[in-house]
């Protein structure tokens, strides 16, 4: 049988058939996160002693379109149906139960479902859902000063990063950082935590503010350090 026929069959199987088997060992959607051009796994989750005969692998891009046969798996060897396909020679199988996406894109998202084979013509389904993300950029910190006075000084510093995407923006503080309380009444923060307001006297905590871009699966900081700002509080 042609791998275009295999293909065929495989988006075109009955699936009042799934009834028989997948239902009984049906296991919910994994959730898998990418890096741009990293890799990812897609481990499928077999009892011990169960012999695989082949596994069958398709795909549904999360931006929307056809979903489409990626390849099959048996006898140690992965067969793809077309080399120059947009994945290319970037499949391959770790085990026999385990698929592996290397040099990820950001059409790589999207969902990736195993049809697994028993012995007896018995099978079961499992789902990867796959979202890759770009690296977090470097973020840039911007810092203006609203008054310097012998009581203390109140500075804006706001945390801004490249690109599109959003990010999640926390802060920290010190040398080494740590978690910034924000239950302190010294620090209030504004535009979706991207904005820090912050009274500082010296005496309270370190001078050194860090703001923490990330996703989750990359993270990036900048600080800045009031004393350049601060330092002629109290006459000094």
């Amino acid at each position: 049988m042609t791998l275009s026929c295999k293909r065929f069959l495989f988006r075109m199987f009955p699936y009042f058939l799934l009834d028989t088997f997948s239902r009984a060992v049906e296991n919910p959607t994994h959730q898998v996160k990418g890096i741009l051009g990293g890799s990812v796994l897609f481990p499928a989750n077999i009892s011990q002693g169960i012999t695989v005969e082949k596994m069958e692998w398709d795909f549904y891009p999360q931006s929307g379109g056809l979903g489409f046969w990626l390849g099959e798996f048996s006898h140690g060897k992965l067969e793809h149906p077309s080399p120059t396909d947009r994945f290319g020679q970037r499949l391959d199988m770790v085990n026999e139960t385990t698929l592996k996406v290397k040099d990820l894109e950001l059409d790589d998202s999207g969902i990736y479902n195993a049809r697994i084979w028993f012995m007896k013509s018995r099978f079961q389904e499992q789902s990867f859902s796959l979202t890759v993300y770009e690296p977090v950029p470097t973020p840039q910190m911007l810092h203006q000063e609203v008054s310097n006075t012998l009581e203390g000084c109140n500075v804006t510093l706001q945390c801004q990063t490249p690109g599109r995407e959003e990010h999640k923006v926390s802060w920290e503080r010190g040398n080494p950082s740590r978690a910034l309380e924000s239950s302190l009444d010294e620090f209030q923060l504004s535009d979706s935590g991207r904005q820090l307001h912050v009274f500082w006297n010296t005496i309270p905590f370190d001078s050194t503010l860090t703001c923490l871009v990330s996703n989750p699966v990359s993270e990036k900081r900048a600080s800045f350090d009031l004393s350049h700002i601060c330092s002629s509080i109290g006459g000094k």
